[in-house]
């Protein structure tokens, strides 16, 4: 009974709460998104709309817009006149149009030029700019309605290029002459203008100088006084230079000999050399280091008397002759040693190939030098004459064969042969 009575009360106060306007009715959690949504593509929809449909005048600037140059065809055929400057003027310009319509508009659209095909000679004109806008658009401002280009008889000239240094030095070292990467350049311009030019210069503040080093300078054009010419017609082919300064220091260095085999030595030979030494300029690096010179490699298995040489003096590519001296003159002279001439029946033959020969002698005569007492043990028991035979192959008839003499080692190193053998040797 109590249950019946509490539903009739929950009944009338609904019907109370509809009827006073104050009933609510509790909405989805889903619903609220979907109807956010569904304004924000409404708002989309109405702002297309305005846009494309929008009649309203506006105005839009477009900045940076190169300025073609048209006629210079004309100029080059007939005239022989090229354009010297103009060619990278820009400007700025306002169109005005309906909004619809300059929405639809891009910088690719807008076109600025000026027409240089009613020149008639050289020299610097200032030109109208015109314009190129799409259709329904107008000019509504321009940032220069003009521009100056220059006109005249295009030239090439080449100038040499000097470098100019400013740099403390350590003492006894001496800066050379620069080293370019190109040793001139060609300038671009006007005729005239170039007429002005007399050469180029770098100018390198080197600071305190102390082994070669390599820089980097811009190059300046320059008059006949040394005055900068800076004309915005005038063009380098290249604007900067690579330049190597070498550094180099002087020294007095003895000239020198050096043997084949080490049988000379200060006790059984006298080496005079003229000149004793010889003024050289290098890197202070190569010579600091350099006690001789070496100018000739001696045989003394050659060298059979006292005897006199002239040879060249050789220098290698990073050391330079300061003297113009370009030979020495070599005196060799023996001291405590003999020769003596002894008779070599001890030939032994090498024949690699078994050729069928005959040697034309049975022994040779062989010269030695050294010290009397070595001399005196010399005999054909410790001497040794061999001929090689292996060189030869498919030969026929009498050859002359090198013959190659060697003593014992108790021997060697004390006395050594001197001259060249052979023996004529008969393959059948």
């Amino acid at each position: 009974m109590q249950n019946n009575n509490k539903n009739t009360a929950d009944e009338y106060e609904k019907h109370v709460a509809e009827n006073s306007g104050d009933y609510q009715v509790k909405s989805g959690k889903y619903e609220n998104l979907i109807a956010k949504i569904l304004c924000v593509v409404a708002a989309i929809l109405l702002w297309f709309y305005v846009v494309v449909t929008d009649t309203t005048t506006g105005e839009k600037t477009f900045t940076g817009i190169g300025v073609d140059i048209r006629g210079t065809d004309v100029l080059e055929q007939q005239l022989g006149l090229s354009l010297i400057s103009g060619y990278d003027f820009t400007v700025d310009i306002t169109v005005r149009g309906k909004n619809a319509d300059l929405n639809r508009v891009s910088i690719d659209d807008i076109k600025a030029y000026v027409d240089v095909k009613n020149i008639t000679g050289s020299g610097e004109y200032s030109l109208s700019v015109h314009t190129s806008l799409p259709a329904g658009i107008t000019m509504a401002g321009l940032s220069s309605n003009y521009i100056t280009v220059y006109i005249d008889r295009r030239a090439t000239i080449s100038v040499p290029i000097e470098v100019l240094t400013t740099q403390t030095i350590e003492s006894g070292y001496t800066l050379g002459d620069p080293e370019l990467s190109f040793e001139t350049v060609n300038v671009y311009g006007p005729a005239e203008e170039l007429d002005k030019i007399d050469h180029a210069v770098v100018k390198l503040d080197l600071g305190r100088v102390t082994k070669t080093l390599t820089s980097t300078g811009k190059i300046i054009l320059v008059d006949p006084n040394g005055n900068e010419i800076s004309n915005p017609y005038v063009r380098l082919q290249m604007s900067e230079v690579t330049i190597k300064l070498p550094v180099y220091i002087y020294k007095d260095i003895p000239l020198a000999v050096e043997y084949k085999y080490g049988y000379y030595n200060d006790s059984n030979v006298t080496i005079a050399i003229n000149p004793a030494s010889l003024r050289v300029r290098g890197d202070p690096d190569v010579l600091e280091n350099m006690n001789s010179i070496i100018i000739q490699q001696i045989d003394e298995k050659k060298i059979t008397e006292n005897t006199t040489q002239s040879v060249p003096i050789m220098l290698s590519d990073d050391i330079e002759n300061v003297t113009g001296i370009k030979t020495a003159t070599i005196t060799i002279s023996h001291q405590n040693t003999q020769t003596r001439e002894i008779v070599v029946n001890n030939l032994i033959v090498s024949n690699p190939n078994n050729l069928n020969y005959k040697l034309e002698s049975s022994s040779i005569n062989v010269r030695f030098r050294g010290a009397n007492s070595f001399l005196q043990l010399l005999n054909s028991n410790n001497v040794t004459a061999k001929i090689d035979l292996g060189y030869l192959n498919n030969t026929s008839g009498t050859v002359s064969v090198p013959v190659t003499v060697s003593v014992t080692d108790a021997l060697a190193g004390s006395v050594y042969e001197i001259g060249e053998y052979k023996i004529d040797v008969t393959i059948s």
